[in-house]
């Protein structure tokens, strides 16, 4: 008898081990400690954001992975749910978002590091004063309760349907400008398309107290960086993550959390392109009318690109015209600043000449972010318009210009109504082919602060982790706008060639 109760109390410890083994592996898997389970990255494919801290942890942690990286979390969601990638790492908070729409999604707590999370200021006195005013008042949070009620609130396994309404501190008396990255769920992001999330409710909070109004202006991570040190942000928000080398160029706040580092994966892959389509519909373009942000980024596209054409055109004519003036002193001002002015636009990047522009020349300036891409893009625009206008023209055969000048003809009316209308057929196809690629290029707008077509994709993808839809309708919207542009182009082409007005003429 004493032998069977041994039996069975041996039989039951290990039936309450296995099982007590079985709940730690299953809550493993559903972010507890990866332990050994993190070797089945070793030799995996992993995604990163380029540039992020975890793409140094990944390689440190993983050094026989193949580390892909991507501009953009919700790229890197969407390389997930295909296969094309296995794993990548992120902070706690930013899994516990995406597990909101994404059930399939599991992870590993990565327990070799964990990162501090907080505020950015400018280095020097007025940012020393605002990082006190801020530490004071997280530590305020911290020690009344409201804090953790904030973090439970934005960072739980329900996603919060409020607003925060900043427009009520538009009659304090101090301002402060702030840069945000609306791609940082749930630090900050667009809910009704307005700004929400933890660190804007702090932000509320903050303001509220310390008599501020706040403008933002929702740029990347890297350019409100670029702008904090060219003094054109008071602060920058958006789940900074605080290392030794961050320290050296931002002046941060006291962390108000220091969050797991995680390894997210999907158990059985992701659904691909075509799971949930309805679903996937709905939440890009439906739901919190997303559609009206849509309409904006396309006029905002469209402003920038017909006001870069039409001042670009009357820069490059302009300044052509200068070179080829009859005083001396003029045409060679003009040649030579034509020459080096041609060779610094067309040697950089547009991004590049906009990013200068926006953080340094008008770094301290009010301009928006859509005036200086017009100012940056008429730049650009002209100096094309320039160049071509001078290598047509040059094209024309020297033996009209003879003509003209025998059969009496002035030097400026031989110029406009012999050479330049022959110099415009070669001229309008280029100058057509210029003004569809410059549609194109307004797509880098959104780094300094412009919420073009692109730019709301991009917030609509890194808000719902929906990567397929809102690529789709960008590329479609591109594509209508770039063909209409074209055809209408090509009409005015036809309308106005004078050999195609004449054989009309001749057929009436």
């Amino acid at each position: 008898m004493k032998a069977v109760k041994k039996i069975l109390c041996a039989a039951l410890a290990l039936l309450i081990c296995l099982v007590c083994f079985a709940a730690c592996s299953g809550s493993e898997t559903e972010g507890g400690t990866g332990g050994d389970e993190l070797t089945r990255f070793e030799d995996a494919k992993l995604g990163v954001v380029t540039g992020s801290l975890f793409g140094g942890y990944s390689k440190e942690q993983f050094p026989n992975a193949s580390i892909s990286e991507f501009n953009n979390f919700a790229d890197v969601l969407m390389a997930l749910k295909q296969g094309k990638v296995e794993g990548t790492m992120l902070d706690r908070p930013n899994f516990n978002s995406v597990k909101r729409t994404e059930s399939g999604l599991s992870c590993l707590t990565v327990p070799a590091y964990s990162v501090e999370i907080g505020f950015g200021f400018q280095k020097n006195d007025g940012g020393n004063t605002l990082r006190e005013q801020m530490n004071g008042f997280l530590q305020e949070l911290g020690e009344s309760g409201k804090l953790q009620e904030l973090l439970d609130k934005w960072y739980g396994e329900t996603e919060p349907q409020v607003s925060v309404p900043l427009n009520e501190l538009n009659d304090n008396a101090k301002s402060l400008k702030v840069s945000i990255d609306t791609t940082r769920k749930p630090f900050v992001y667009r809910y009704n398309n307005e700004p929400v999330g933890f660190e804007i409710e702090v932000l509320y909070l903050f303001c509220e107290k310390y008599d501020y109004k706040i403008t933002v202006e929702d740029v990347s991570f890297a350019s409100g960086l670029a702008g904090l040190a060219g003094e054109k942000y008071d602060l920058v928000c958006g789940g900074l993550y605080m290392t030794p080398e961050r320290k050296e160029s931002v002046n941060f706040s006291d962390p108000y959390m220091k969050a797991d580092v995680v390894m997210a994966f999907f158990d059985e892959g992701g659904g691909g392109f075509w799971s949930s389509v309805g679903e996937s519909f709905e939440k890009t373009f439906v739901r919190e009318g997303r559609w009206k942000a849509i309409l904006q980024g396309i006029g905002t596209t469209l402003l920038i690109s017909v006001s870069a054409v039409l001042g670009g055109t009357v820069l490059g004519f302009l300044l052509y015209l200068a070179s080829r003036s009859k005083y001396k002193g003029l045409s060679a001002f003009a040649r030579g600043f034509a020459r080096v002015y041609s060779k610094i636009i067309t040697g950089m990047p547009t991004l590049v000449v906009l990013m200068l522009l926006f953080y340094v020349v008008f770094g301290k300036t009010d301009l928006s972010g859509v005036v200086v891409a017009i100012i940056g893009f008429i730049l650009t625009f002209g100096s094309f318009v320039y160049s071509q206008l001078k290598l047509t023209v040059e094209g024309v055969d020297v033996g009209q210009t003879e003509a003209a000048y025998a059969l009496g003809y002035s030097r400026n009316r031989t110029f406009f109504r012999i050479v330049l209308p022959q110099a415009m057929k070669m001229f309008a196809p280029a100058y057509s082919a210029e003004i569809v690629s410059l549609v194109k290029a307004t797509s880098v707008v959104g780094y300094i602060a412009v919420e073009d077509l692109t730019k709301v994709g991009d917030i609509i993808r890194s808000n719902t982790y929906e990567a397929f839809f809102p690529l789709i309708a960008v590329a479609l919207i591109y594509f209508l706008l770039t063909w209409g542009i074209s055809a209408l182009l090509d009409l005015v082409r036809r309308k106005t060639d004078p050999r195609k007005r004449k054989r009309s003429f001749v057929e009436a």
